[in-house]
Formats: structure tokens, C-alpha cells, sequence
């Protein structure tokens, strides 16, 4: 056999033995994750890419997930039908994957947590309270208003009080700081935007009744 077979047939062998150890997740948007799956959550799913096994743990929302396919059982199947397992290879050090006691989370899990926590922020955080409310107070006294802007910007939002799904993820310092920061800009922004809103209609209604 020449070097060049043996290369080739190596090469097709490491190929298939890769297909056959990889995992699938398949998301709702269409999106495909192919990776080793570590574990499956309450929560989440968390999976290592085939790239970089030893790498760190990535995760997805099992709510974002429409199926996934083991490389154990190439049977594809909706994530509600799964067990909740683990590889047992790794711990992770995520509260909503189990983390206990007190594991350190390296730099790559802090990165996800904290831009994860912003996502979920922009995403669950809609803040109508602050826009509406600021706009009323403006549109029937505008000084007041403004006070009322400021007063409800200045107070940053009770995340616990909120819907969110991924509540898990809210006992971890990094994922909680991040989500409650960026939802307190988002805040402040909804009630800069209702001073804008009540200060406009009121300007609208002085034009109409000067029209007429």
C-alpha cells in the first residue's frame, strides 16, 4: 500500500469515526449545532465542540432547541423527550447545570454568562411601566414628568419580579449583574423615550387646539 493510500484511508477512517461520535442540536431557528453534548439540563443544553474537545463548555436554551441527536441514538427526537443526562466527564461549573460549592468559573464561562445575560436582558426586559408611565405624568404636567423620568430611571429594575424563562441562570453573579445592567439601560432609555413621547403629544394637542 503506498503512503498516499494509507494517508487517504487514515484520513477516511478518523472522518467516520468523527460522524459517528458527533452529536446534533437542531434549534428552532433552523440552526444547526454540531458538537458533543455534556449535558442536559433544566435549562440548558451544554455541548463541547468537535474542534476542541478539551475546550470550554458552550450552552444553549433547551426553549430554543426544536431536537437534538445523540450519537448513542441516531434517532432524532424532540429535546421535551430527552432525559436530563451528563457525560460525567466534566463538571460544569454553571449553577443551572449544578455547579456546587464554590468552582471557578474560567474566563470563556464568564464571557458567555455575561453576554447571555445582555441578551436575555434585551430580550425579556420591555419595560412598558417606565415608557408609559413617564409619558402620562409628561403629557399632563411636563415638569412632572421629567421628575418622573428621572426618579424611575434612577432605580434599577427588580429582575426577580420579572417573567424569564432561564431563571436558572440567575443564581450565577455574572450571568445576574450582566442581565440586571443591561436592563437598567434599557430602562432609562424607555423613560427618556416616554418623557419624548408625553412632551410630543402635548406639543400635538396645543397645535390642534390652536388649528381649530
Amino acid at each position: 500500500m503506498s503512503l498516499k493510500t494509507a494517508a487517504l484511508t487514515i484520513g477516511l477512517m478518523l472522518i467516520a469515526l468523527v460522524g459517528h461520535s458527533q452529536d446534533l442540536i437542531v434549534k428552532k431557528n433552523g440552526e444547526e449545532v454540531v458538537g458533543k453534548i455534556m449535558k442536559v439540563g433544566v435549562d440548558t443544553v451544554h455541548y463541547r465542540m468537535l474542534s476542541d474537545t478539551q475546550g470550554p463548555l458552550r450552552f444553549v436554551l433547551r426553549s430554543d432547541v426544536a431536537s437534538m441527536q445523540l450519537a448513542t441514538d441516531p434517532s432524532q427526537r424532540q429535546v421535551g423527550q430527552l432525559p436530563q443526562v451528563d457525560s460525567g466527564a466534566h463538571e460544569y461549573a454553571v449553577a443551572s447545570a449544578g455547579r456546587t460549592g464554590s468552582t471557578p468559573l474560567n474566563a470563556s464561562m464568564t464571557e458567555e454568562l455575561i453576554l447571555k445575560g445582555r441578551q436575555d436582558a434585551l430580550m425579556y426586559y420591555k419595560g412598558q411601566g417606565p415608557l408609559w408611565g413617564t409619558a402620562g405624568a409628561t403629557f399632563l404636567f411636563p415638569p412632572a414628568g421629567l421628575v418622573t423620568g428621572i426618579i424611575t430611571a434612577a432605580v434599577p429594575p427588580n429582575v426577580d419580579d420579572m417573567f424569564h424563562p432561564n431563571y436558572q441562570l440567575m443564581k450565577e453573579p455574572a450571568y445576574r449583574d450582566a442581565f440586571k445592567k443591561q436592563a437598567h439601560k434599557r430602562k432609562v432609555g424607555k423613560s427618556a423615550a416616554g418623557f419624548g413621547i408625553g412632551f410630543g403629544a402635548l406639543i400635538a394637542l396645543a397645535l390642534m387646539l390652536g388649528a381649530s
